[in-house]
């Protein structure tokens, strides 16, 4: 049962960061060592580079397939990424596009979605089917565990569509949207060996607002997750009691992530997949790249995937 919410803010404001014009915005990812912030657009296969010094967008890469994530490797000059079937090294400053990994999965009828790096240095990736408006259409998604030696293991079976993925500071806990259950589950986790146990139901959206879509998890083990259609944020404690709901002036926010120096600012990602012409005259800036300060926590750095 889902605990009763403790409060409803109004603040701190959402404000654009970025026009950025997209689709399906998802997965930002914030690399400190650049100052520069990484997100997707999944319908125009693009991956998508905002350098904070700069206050711009400095690049667009093109994928061979549908990107669902991006994470950062030890190198900052390349990504690793997940498109279509394909796990690959993108390398920034030629375009360059290498195979380490091929999920197994009925490609192009499913294909990555969101993902996350853990501590460790493995890269989780999430499959759903493509064409969300097929009959049974939420049905069959995974969840895979990419290693460094590219060897990719099914993880997790029986999801309809999986999204944000994120862990506890002390990673005894994973975190995983499934969104059109309207779940935020939790499982008990293995750092070493990387195995999942023990899965509940941390918090159970159905009584509020909107699906939940990407996640983050602060310096304090609460969730942060964008609520697609249901035009706001919320924070959860990790006991599974809503802290906070945040509103934003967009229908379909898609993902939330800690950035700047001190990873005390947020951005939230958004789309407009579908949208009328009501609808985006509704939120003028949909597909915008948003951000806010954060109340009174700080995130935590992203992992780097070890290859």
């Amino acid at each position: 049962m889902t605990p009763t919410p403790t409060a409803t803010h109004a603040d701190p404001e959402a404000t654009v960061l970025f026009q950025a014009n997209a689709t399906l915005a998802e997965g930002p990812i914030w690399d400190g060592r650049t100052g520069c912030l990484y997100w997707v657009d999944i319908r125009r296969c693009r991956v998508s580079r905002f350098d904070s010094t700069l206050g711009r967008q400095t690049g667009i890469w093109i994928t061979p397939a549908r990107p669902g994530c991006v994470g950062l490797t030890r190198d900052p000059g390349r990504l690793i990424v997940a498109a279509g079937a394909e796990v690959a090294l993108l390398t920034l400053e030629t375009g360059k596009w290498d195979v380490i990994a091929t999920l197994p999965i009925d490609a192009p009828r499913y294909r990555a979605n969101d993902g996350r790096i853990d501590s460790s240095g493995r890269f989780w990736v999430g499959t759903m089917i493509d064409d969300i408006h097929r009959p049974a259409a939420f049905e069959g998604g995974a969840l895979f565990r990419v290693d460094a030696d590219g060897s990719v293991t099914r993880a997790l079976s029986g999801c309809e569509l999986p999204n944000g993925i994120g862990w506890s500071p002390d990673d005894s806990r994973m975190y995983f949207n499934d969104t059109t259950t309207g779940k935020t589950w939790q499982f008990a986790y293995e750092v070493v060996t990387g195995e999942l146990s023990e899965r509940s139901v941390l918090y159970d959206h159905r009584n509020g607002a909107g699906y939940p879509d990407g996640l983050s998890v602060d310096a304090s083990g609460c969730i942060w997750s964008a609520q697609w259609d249901g035009w706001n944020i919320r924070r959860i404690a990790p006991d599974g009691m809503l802290l906070a709901e945040y509103p934003m002036p967009v229908r379909r926010p898609s993902s939330a992530s800690f950035f700047g120096a001190g990873l005390d600012r947020i951005v939230i990602t958004s789309a407009t997949v579908d949208f009328t012409s009501a609808d985006y005259c509704e939120s003028p800036d949909a597909g915008s790249l948003f951000m806010m300060s954060s109340p009174d926590v700080a995130g935590r750095p992203e992992n780097i995937f070890e290859f």
